[in-house]
């Protein structure tokens, strides 16, 4: 079996090198979007073709690691398809979460599909030849996606980089690559995060000579003020590796002038097979020019692309299916190791990136860098007035116009500042003061209860004696120039004990919520977290149990609450609770009232 994988391999090998497909670029890496901000980048990415064997479904994810796994040019491939609908033919998804979502807000999304796509299907006949099952070749250049909440696909039409089967020396494997701006479609919804879906990618299925590979790739640019100064660029082309290498260059940057340079790297490539060594990925900058071998924990400097889709050192767990081994779709982003400054330094203008192999073929398709920025310096806006002393009094006049535009006092020795007043008593709203009222002051019956129970109940050393007043700010009403007393108002926390795992978040015990941009309803929810990766992992077991669970956040506590549905009629909730769902889901749910008064 080894023998036969490395007699394909050698073919596909000779045939391109034959060509002369893989000693050039068939389309020149440009650059497709650049942008410093106070944020960042990250990615989702999922392949959509899997084997399919007598215990296995495309669905199921394909995990083999080991020296013995099994490449895509030596068993048959079909589409991957989750979702159960009859208007697509492939589909599969991976979730977005992140830390402090609340201060992010996703500037710019670019999705890429790509595959290997000669014709519909094929096999293998004989030893050495592949042939077409069915000869017929479609359009490639729209696919569906699902967004986070929504329940409908929405059909994204993309500018194709690189068709194969126009280029004389790719067509016995013609890969394509395509392009979308999904910027917009992002910009509509409330939250960004959450589960994406891509389907109808199309892709040859069966076998094809060197192996049939196809996935997604969307990667997001975030604004976070929290965040340091990014230079952020994304570049896309067509190229296949080789010995003569693919050199992306990123320009008209400058890193900070002292302290540590932050970089990470972000790409996508088909055919980068596990089992087979020899693809590097190379760094250099204006200030270490010479070429650094990249690795990660997860991706050896010998074979980076090894047709698997990881993010900062893990794989990509948070996807439907997650398998480890895509079979030949590579997606990866990492912060890149730059320990004291080793492959770029401080006042760094430019740096390259170097794709080559000695063995493994790959067709890379898009790359990106975000480098830690130097801060950009604010310039203080000029001061175009004179002041001009009269009668006690200076007046602020224009340089230009000599109109006055401003009055200043002039202070003489008799004033003093004045004292703030402990007696005075603001305006204050009278909800508000209801409010603090409600929060500040302790019934007389419950006082008269605690007293009786002194004597029964221990007294817990944890507990302080005084419970912490409602934090107060005062504001001005830019309208009425009166100061407004605003209350913060808490949610005390439930009495039940967090589980040991955690993963799972304590829920609220109220049965009515109000929760802001979520339809009104009653929700079925089976789960709550305050951990959103481990949100999404449940939420993909539910998925691959055939249900279709949805979630909603919280702002009281930022937990995420899972649901399976949610109806707009108590009875029908109550009935479902009471049924388990109709014996889909068997495990406790309880219903919550949102928005519901």
């Amino acid at each position: 079996m080894q023998n036969n994988r490395r007699q394909y391999f050698l073919l596909a090998l000779m045939l391109a090198f034959f060509n002369g497909g893989f000693a050039q670029l068939s389309v020149p890496f440009k650059e497709r979007y650049k942008l410093t901000l106070k944020g960042d980048m990250t990615i989702i990415a999922n392949s959509i073709l899997n084997r399919i064997d007598k215990k296995n479904s495309p669905n199921d994810p394909y995990n083999d690691q080991s020296i013995d796994a099994i490449t895509n040019d030596e068993m048959d491939m079909e589409y991957i398809d989750i979702d159960n609908d009859k208007n697509t033919f492939s589909s599969s998804s991976a979730a977005l979460f992140d830390k402090n979502e609340a201060g992010k807000k996703v500037v710019f999304a670019g999705l890429y599909w790509a595959a290997t796509y000669k014709y519909e299907s094929g096999y293998k006949k004989g030893e050495d030849k592949f042939v077409a099952f069915d000869k017929t070749r479609e359009t490639f250049d729209e696919v569906l996606i699902k967004l986070p909440t929504k329940k409908e696909y929405i059909p994204v039409k993309g500018e194709v980089i690189f068709d194969g089967l126009k280029d004389k020396k790719l067509r016995d494997v013609a890969p394509y690559a395509v392009f979308a701006d999904i910027t917009e479609l992002i910009s509509t919804l409330d939250n960004p995060f959450g589960f994406y879906t891509v389907a109808n990618i199309k892709a040859t299925q069966g076998t094809l000579l060197g192996g049939t590979a196809a996935g997604w790739t969307i990667i997001f640019v975030y604004e976070d003020e929290s965040m340091s100064e990014k230079y952020i660029a994304i570049n896309d082309g067509f190229g296949g590796a080789s010995l003569n290498s693919i050199d992306i260059k990123f320009k008209n940057f400058e890193t900070p002038s002292k302290g540590d340079v932050v970089i990470k790297m972000a790409a996508s490539a088909l055919e980068g097979d596990y089992q087979v060594d020899g693809d590097l990925v190379m760094f250099s900058s204006s200030t270490q020019p010479s070429f650094s071998n990249i690795k990660t924990f997860t991706r050896k400097y010998s074979n980076f692309f090894d047709s698997s889709i990881t993010v900062e050192d893990e794989y990509f767990r948070y996807r439907i299916p997650d398998s480890k081994n895509t079979l030949g779709y590579d997606a990866f982003l990492s912060t890149l190791r730059n320990h004291n400054n080793s492959i770029i330094s401080n006042n760094a203008t430019e740096a390259t990136v170097k794709f080559k192999t000695s063995g493994d073929l790959f067709y890379l398709f898009f790359c990106a860098l975000s480098i830690e920025a130097k801060p950009e310096k604010v310039k203080e806006p000029q001061d175009n007035t004179k002041l001009v002393y009269v009668d006690n009094t200076f007046k602020g006049v224009d340089k230009d116009t000599n109109i006055e535009v401003a009055r200043l006092e002039l202070p003489t020795q008799n004033d003093k500042p004045k004292e703030v007043v402990s007696d005075s008593k603001p305006e204050i709203k009278q909800n508000t003061v209801a409010a603090i009222n409600q929060t500040t002051e302790t019934p007389k019956k419950q006082k008269s209860e605690t007293k009786d129970n002194a004597k029964q109940t221990p007294k817990d050393t944890t507990t302080p004696k005084v419970q912490p007043k409602p934090a107060i700010e005062a504001v001005t009403d830019s309208k009425s120039k009166q100061v407004v007393v605003k209350a913060e108002q808490k949610q005390s926390k439930p009495v039940t004990e967090e589980p040991k795992s955690s993963s799972v978040a304590t829920p609220s015990l109220e049965q009515k919520m109000n929760i802001p941009n979520t339809p009104k309803g009653y929700y079925i929810v089976v789960n709550v977290f305050n951990e959103r990766v481990n949100a999404a992992r449940f939420m993909m077991k539910l998925r691959q149990d055939g249900l279709e669970p949805d979630y909603f956040i919280n702002p009281e506590n930022n937990y995420l609450y899972v649901f399976l549905t949610y109806y707009k009629n108590k009875e029908e909730a109550e009935k479902a609770k009471e049924t388990k769902y109709n014996n889909r889901y068997l495990e406790e749910m309880w219903i919550l009232t949102i928005n519901i008064d």
